[in-house]
């Protein structure tokens, strides 16, 4: 399986490590969280919208459900941002509780554990993670930054501090790409919600957006 990705925008808007992406299920735009910044995309055009700065820092994001806020944590509240005026309509104490969703794909029933040397555990869901894991995908030679589910449920992306972003066939339990796609960790994944667009951060602060092609 040959997986090409083709390089559409490139933004250096953070000033640190983007920690988390998202894309709206609509497609239409996507956000990156950063520790001292929240920025806002339009994901066709390849256009910045909006960007927020917070000095107690940004803990955690993720649109909601509906698609009609982005729900950010900061200093123990989460915010909930309305994507059609653009303003925050309530603010409350608490936490995402679901963060760090990637790591999981109910569909497949699947989790994934990345370790400092690189390896990669994939368990099921319903185990617990000191059960043995049901395999192990190596390849990488530093630890795992990130690890994001392709939708189609049959592949798995990771990002590590050896620089690469690497594909993985969840069914044959092996490589099916790897590619050197930032000068930095890379350090966040997301893909739309049909896999043809994913977008990557690095440790640096920079964004990309790629078209990305899976054959079959």
């Amino acid at each position: 399986m040959d997986i090409t990705l083709n390089l559409k925008k490139e933004f250096k808007d953070h000033q640190d490590a983007v920690r988390e992406i998202g894309v709206h299920k609509s497609g239409k735009f996507f956000f990156s969280r950063s520790t001292s910044m929240l920025i806002i995309y339009d994901l066709p055009e390849g256009s910045k919208i909006r960007g927020f700065y917070d000095s107690a820092g940004y803990e955690a994001a993720m649109f909601d459900s509906d698609g009609s806020n982005l729900i950010y944590m900061s200093d123990d509240k989460l915010n909930f941002l309305d994507l059609d005026i653009w303003k925050v309509r309530m603010v409350i104490p608490g936490e995402l509780s679901e963060y760090r969703d990637e790591d999981m794909h109910p569909g497949v029933g699947l989790k994934v554990n990345g370790k400092q040397n690189g390896a990669i555990e994939v368990r099921k869901i319903i185990a617990d993670d000191y059960d043995p894991p049901e395999f192990v995908l190596e390849g990488h030679t530093n630890y795992i930054e990130y690890s994001k589910f392709h939708p189609n449920g049959k592949i798995l992306a990771t990002g590590s501090a050896d620089m690469t972003l690497k594909f993985w066939d969840l069914e044959l339990h092996k490589e099916i790409g790897s590619h050197r796609i930032h000068d930095d960790f890379v350090t966040a994944i997301a893909f739309n919600k049909d896999g043809s667009k994913m977008v990557t951060g690095d440790y640096a602060g920079t964004i990309k957006v790629w078209d990305i092609n899976i054959p079959g």
